[in-house]
């Protein structure tokens, strides 16, 4: 896998997303009053309404990019140095402080967004019901919209089973239909497939990427949280057996492909009539974690020598999703294509640099790791309007640090619009009160607490009026960005490091053992104190010590 081609992947997945933008959700009429125009042609500046029916229009500037961006950046910013994801910091902080900036959102996610809110939920166990939503009824496209990174930091891109696990880790914490979990799992093996051939997937590898779908009850079985925590309260709650919901997606998506006429090129016309078929016009199923994802490779494989051509197409057919399926064809075109995006992103040296990261972590070079808030102590704000607040050492976002004010704010009916830059150089239009609350401490990351402290009254009195200051942020090295060489190197000569034992590993020694009482603290001990594992970890290590227990005692 080319440095080149992980980066080309990244940009073009984002212009996509900022193409799709601009159409998103909107007719004619609407994409003349946003641009002045009757299609689009180019990232532009233009004007979107956000914060809902009531909220305020706000300009916004060529290449802004939508949430699809802004959640691959947060799983990106997940997975440690080491490659492994971190599901609880992408679940409990990157979603939860998501929502203070979240553009173009869909309900499911943020709903999703909002159950991780509580104290007990976890990236594992965030199986919710409320009058607006249920968790296992979430199946749009919130999910594989985001989780490129997983196969950018890949070591080896022949290995489904890997991908698959981090894959359906980073989904469950918001979707728990099937269709969001395994839409998201077949865009990432399709990608795998572009970047470790260099060619575009087209029908003779869709069949086997679909066959593997009905693999993942497998790959979820194998891995203790997955199949231990998540699956069994999944299976509660919806109802249903998992495998059997995994071959009845394998058939719709077999299905939807079959849709698809292979001999007719795919123009304004056909392409139309295609999504028709899908029903990606539809309210119901536009949004689909599995029609988008057969939407977007179809377009990719039909315009493999034209990327530019087939995100213009996605994003003036109007009334699809447009950014989405925009920004997954130009993840997977991207992979095959050596030049730039031929438009404006927006924070494009943040998503090169999180690329070059995701790369380096594939060759198994150094790579630096994002530091967050102590989980153990991490309690949001109730309300989604206090994640920004103040600090003694100015404005802060929860879980993600000092927010430094680019731009004017702008008064709403509840709450005030500001642009404003993150430590890392990652711009985001937030939404907060106008006089802001304090924000703890221990919901900064760990690295930024120890500044020195300016008077607290000074500092309160600097953000009463909310976000004076236009200073524009230093980028720091150590956030997000790692420099490294260029060399490309085959995935047969990437550096595997060999993980500590499995939970069941270890629950099985302490059954050949007879479970000494001070062996079995130890090992809890040791999956509570040890980075790689989680609190959920500890639970699954918990149970799986009870059933052996028990059987033991047959």
């Amino acid at each position: 896998m080319q440095w080149e081609a992980v980066r080309a992947s990244a940009q073009w997945a984002a212009y996509g997303d900022a193409l799709g933008f601009i159409t998103e959700l909107t007719d004619n009429a609407g994409l003349r009053r946003r641009i002045g125009s009757d299609e689009v042609t180019t990232t532009v500046p233009w004007t979107r309404r956000v914060g809902g029916r009531y909220g305020r229009d706000m300009p916004l500037p060529a290449g802004a990019y939508s949430d699809d961006t802004q959640l691959r950046l947060a799983t990106a910013r997940a997975i440690r140095g080491d490659g492994e994801f971190d599901a609880d910091a992408f679940a409990k902080i990157e979603v939860v402080a998501w929502q203070a900036y979240a553009l173009g959102a869909g309900r499911g996610t943020k709903a999703a967004a909002t159950g991780l809110m509580r104290v007990d939920a976890k990236w594992s166990q965030n199986i919710f019901a409320t009058k607006a939503a249920r968790y296992v009824d979430i199946g749009g496209n919130g999910a594989a919209m985001r989780i490129q990174p997983h196969v950018w930091s890949a070591r080896d891109l022949t290995n489904w089973d890997d991908i698959t696990r981090d894959v359906v880790r980073n989904a469950v914490s918001t979707h728990g239909h099937p269709r969001g979990i395994l839409g998201a799992v077949l865009h990432a093996v399709l990608l795998a497939h572009a970047l470790d051939t260099n060619e575009i997937p087209g029908p003779k590898q869709w069949r086997p990427a679909i066959d593997w779908l009905e693999q993942v009850p497998d790959v979820i079985a194998k891995d203790d949280e997955l199949g231990y925590l998540w699956l069994p309260a999944w299976t509660d709650a919806a109802g249903t057996d998992f495998r059997t919901a995994a071959h009845a997606v394998a058939d719709e998506c077999r299905t939807a492909f079959e849709a698809l006429e292979p001999a007719t090129p795919l123009n304004a016309e056909t392409y139309a009539a295609f999504v028709q078929r899908l029903g990606g016009f539809d309210d119901a199923t536009r949004g689909s974690g599995t029609v988008t994802t057969v939407v977007a490779a179809a377009l990719a494989h039909a315009y493999a020598d034209s990327p530019g051509a087939a995100l213009l197409l996605a994003a003036n057919t109007l009334g699809s999703d447009t950014d989405t399926i925009a920004t997954m064809a130009g993840a997977l075109l991207g992979a095959v294509t050596a030049s730039p995006p031929p438009g404006a992103v927006q924070d494009a040296q943040v998503i090169d640099s999180e690329a070059r990261r995701m790369w380096d972590i594939s060759h198994g070079r150094a790579a630096a790791t994002f530091v967050y808030p102590d989980l153990l102590r991490w309690s949001p704000p109730k309300a989604t309007l206090d994640l920004v607040g103040h600090t003694p050492v100015g404005p802060a976002l929860a879980g993600l640090g000092a927010l430094t004010p680019t731009g004017s704010p702008t008064p709403g009916n509840q709450a005030t619009y500001v642009w404003g830059t993150l430590p890392f150089g990652q711009s985001v239009l937030v939404r907060a009160r106008s006089d802001l609350r304090p924000l703890d401490e221990h919901l900064l990351p760990r690295d930024r607490r120890q500044h020195t402290r300016r008077a607290a009254d000074a500092a309160l009195r600097e953000q009463q009026l909310l976000f004076e200051t236009t200073t524009p942020p230093a980028i720091r090295a150590d956030q997000g960005r790692a420099g490294g060489g260029t060399a490309s190197e085959s995935a047969s000569g990437r550096t595997h490091r060999p993980g500590p034992p499995t939970v069941e590993e270890i629950v099985r020694e302490l059954a050949k053992n007879g479970f000494p009482p001070e062996q079995v603290g130890r090992a809890l001990l040791q999956q509570l104190r040890n980075g790689r594992y989680s609190v959920e970890q500890a639970a699954a290590f918990a149970g799986l010590l009870a059933r052996a227990y028990h059987q033991g005692d047959q």
